[in-house]
């Protein structure tokens, strides 16, 4: 016991030591890059500076709902809008008092705050203003948007995706589902789900800077966010998600593949083993999404809600009595070995995304014979830490 001890505490120092050691880095840097009239104000209020690493750890998988951090961005917002650091949400620190009753920002959470770089005093000033508001847990990036881009992807608003798309200067990557690819996406589009990345990277571009812009369902959706690492990885130099995805693209009545009238019923659906117990939706292997919101507090034993979502995103809130499979990081036959072997299976996530593609894992690469117990709600989720939940179904695609 002693002796385990004795290593828990080396590993510790150790660790600290490391992080001693960076913090005293990044520091450092500051001291020499740092405007005179950055650090007064850091200086005098006591702030406390990170660095890029620290702020990699604090957006988690890219997306709003699980960075472990809120990151606020206090440029103007066409500079927001033109390129951030995925998660971050836009307070110019000059229209404080417009954006901030907005934002209703949790001040339990640790915040971070960047701007222009380290001769930009926006991120400073910003933080300043949210520990007058209450906040006690503010640091300031202040290598900021140039350091970040330097080394990672960024998001970029529906605006600026529009623009780009409209000049056709870069390649656009729809990171869902075949399914969701092929039933409507935005025109011109490349679909690669995140899950078969690996066997199509090789029609990626060959020139490395060249701008590629990825998305998905929007923003609780991390597929974007997954390419995008994987592309980084690649060595591509200019990397874009668009993260407000498919669903603004088409709320903004930009151009987009099939699905510009309302899905007609398809003739052919999954048929149930108990017609009486889940009512099908127009495309197949859904759930019928009215249906489902009006009953699933009342589903019999018989009728499993399985979230396939991680394992954050489900502690974070889910729907009362689901069960967590993380699917995508099993294979076809873990998955089925993980969900009951009887009775119907309701696939569910954050926006139907990953439900489709966590039934396409058994139908398509498994060739499940009894695929007809086995479902999914196409709908956007969004549930809170006491599970109280908004249920809102997709519109049907006709596929």
């Amino acid at each position: 016991m002693k002796m385990l001890q004795k290593r828990l505490l080396v590993a510790c120092l150790l660790v600290c030591g490391l992080f001693s050691f960076a913090q005293a880095g990044v520091q450092e840097n500051f001291n020499k890059k740092a405007s005179v009239k950055v650090k007064k104000v850091v200086e005098k209020n006591n702030l406390q500076i990170v660095g890029y690493n620290y702020v990699l750890k604090a957006i988690g998988d890219g997306t709003r709902k699980n960075a472990k951090s809120i990151i606020l961005d206090a440029r103007p917002m066409k500079k927001y809008q033109m390129s951030h650091i995925p998660s971050s949400l836009a307070l110019p620190d000059t229209k404080f008092d417009n954006f901030y009753p907005t934002l209703k920002l949790d001040k339990s959470k640790e915040v971070i705050v960047y701007c222009g770089g380290f001769k930009c005093v926006k991120s400073p000033k910003l933080a300043v203003m949210l520990m007058k508001k209450g906040f006690k847990d503010v640091k300031v990036y202040a290598a900021g948007m140039p350091n970040w881009k330097s080394k990672n992807y960024v998001e970029i608003s529906t605006n600026i995706a529009k623009a780009l798309h409209k000049k056709k200067s870069a390649l656009f990557i729809d990171a869902r589902p075949w399914g969701k690819f092929a039933g409507s996406s935005i025109v011109g589009s490349l679909g690669v789900p995140d899950t078969k990345f690996k066997k199509l990277s090789k029609f990626m571009p060959h020139d490395k800077k060249a701008m590629i812009i990825t998305f998905c369902g929007g923003y609780a959706c991390h597929k974007s966010h997954s390419v995008a690492n994987k592309l980084v990885a690649m060595g591509y130099k200019n990397v874009k998600v668009f993260a407000a995805g498919f669903p603004a693209w088409k709320k903004a009545k930009f151009p987009i593949t099939g699905g510009m009238k309302k899905a007609k019923k398809v003739a052919k659906k999954a048929k149930s083993s108990n017609k009486s117990i889940i009512k099908a939706g127009e495309d197949t292997g859904t759930v019928d999404g009215e249906w489902f919101v009006k009953n699933y507090k009342k589903f019999p034993k018989s009728v499993t809600i399985v979230d396939v979502r991680g394992a954050d995103d489900f502690a974070s809130g889910h729907i009362q009595g689901a069960i967590h499979v993380h699917a995508e990081k099993m294979t076809p036959e873990q998955l089925l070995a993980a969900i009951p072997a009887k009775g119907n299976v309701i696939f569910v996530c954050g926006t139907g995304t990953r439900a489709m593609e966590a039934r396409g894992f058994l139908e398509e690469d498994l060739k499940y014979k009894q695929i007809n117990r086995i479902w999914y709600l196409d709908a956007n989720i969004d549930c809170q830490k006491n599970n109280q939940c908004s249920i809102k179904p997709n519109e049907p695609l006709g596929i």
